[in-house]
């Protein structure tokens, strides 16, 4: 029997998802994002309990330079654990830029990795060491790994990547390299944290898209094995994502699972995209520890979309327990699925 296992390790507000596909007995693995930099902590220790002749991994995606993805993944370079490498690695850096605030935007992280990675050969290796990107036209660029992996690539396009050139400049210049700290944003209007729950009152807010450049550059692909599939979806805008499956095959995306872009956030999960995305579970990696994720109004439109559907969150907290609702799961025919109390993030098995 083939496997195919998503781990959505514990990342506070970012992703870090290891992926696990192929011969039981010797799996092939991928790993997208490093979530912060307290992320090694868990990482860290499932890649030593390798034995050290299965380190290599098919690819590494760093999906975009916000801190909560990038973070983590620098520790894989500057203490590597003995025998781990990458085949592939998937990460625009400034130089694959042709040409509003961040959030929470990286440009150490970014100028810091992307000097890891000059001499490495295997950096962007499939698109041959040009960006990662959705052309404008034609098919969209797909890759066959070696344990028979294809993954389709749905983001970003280089409309988005040319938005983030000047703010990465310009932001590297007036923080002289040097991160700064955000404040944290206010709660969503009009909704406190512990409070009830309406989906209809919820459902008839409007929808304003994300316009956060870095997010814009998300690296986002559906991953196929085995006839199974899941859309990793980053933190991708929704037009960038639904323009792209309309270019597969029927004009939509039947996969067996949806990672969802940026944490849940309701400027990221709109009611166009859920319908373009035909599968019964969506994940969720956040904690809700910094920005509040994932947003009400987008776990209201995924449950509006799919009935049943099966929501898996890598966290148990006051972000996402709101939703362990007898109530809300008999009107809206949802499951729910947490970690365990001791266990560090939640194991998608679709093996």
């Amino acid at each position: 029997m083939s496997l195919y296992r998503v781990h959505l390790l514990p990342a506070q507000q970012g992703d870090c998802i290891l992926i696990e596909y192929g011969r039981p007995e010797r799996p092939h693995r991928v790993l997208i994002d490093g979530g912060i930099a307290g992320t090694w902590k868990h990482l860290k220790p499932l890649i030593e309990a390798l034995p050290v002749e299965q380190r290599r991994f098919d690819l590494l995606v760093v999906t975009h330079i916000d801190q909560d993805h990038i973070e983590g993944a620098l520790s894989l370079f500057k203490s590597p654990p003995e025998g781990l490498s990458f085949d592939d690695i998937w990460f625009n850096g400034y130089k694959h830029l042709e040409e509003s605030d961040l959030e929470d935007f990286g440009p150490l992280q970014g100028e810091v990795l992307t000097r890891h990675l000059w001499t490495v050969p295997a950096w962007n290796q499939h698109f041959g060491r040009r960006a990662v990107v959705v052309p404008d036209t034609g098919p969209l660029p797909t890759r066959e790994l070696p344990g028979g992996m294809r993954l389709t690539l749905l983001s970003p396009t280089r409309e988005r990547l040319k938005k983030l050139r000047g703010v990465w400049a310009k932001k590297c210049e007036e923080a002289g390299l040097v991160p700064e700290v955000e404040p944290h944003p206010p709660a969503p209007e009009g909704l406190e944290v512990m409070g009830g729950i309406d989906v209809a009152t919820l459902l008839s807010g409007r929808f304003k898209e994300d316009d956060a450049e870095a997010n814009g550059s998300s690296i986002a692909f559906i991953a196929e094995h085995g006839g199974r599939s899941v859309l990793f979806g980053a933190d991708a805008h929704p037009s960038v994502l639904c323009a792209s499956i309309a270019r597969l095959a029927g004009g939509r995306a039947k996969v067996d699972a949806f990672k969802l872009p940026h944490h849940g956030s309701r400027k990221n999960v709109s009611r166009e995209l859920l319908a373009l995305v035909d599968t019964p579970r969506y994940l969720f990696s956040t904690s809700g520890s910094r920005y509040r994720h994932p947003d009400r109004e987008a776990v209201a439109r995924v449950v509006a979309n799919t009935q049943p559907a099966e929501l898996w969150f890598n966290y148990r907290s006051a972000h996402t327990e709101a939703w362990d609702s007898d109530a809300l799961r008999g009107e809206w025919r949802y499951t729910t699925r947490y970690p365990p109390l001791d266990a560090g993030g939640i194991t998608l098995d679709l093996s």
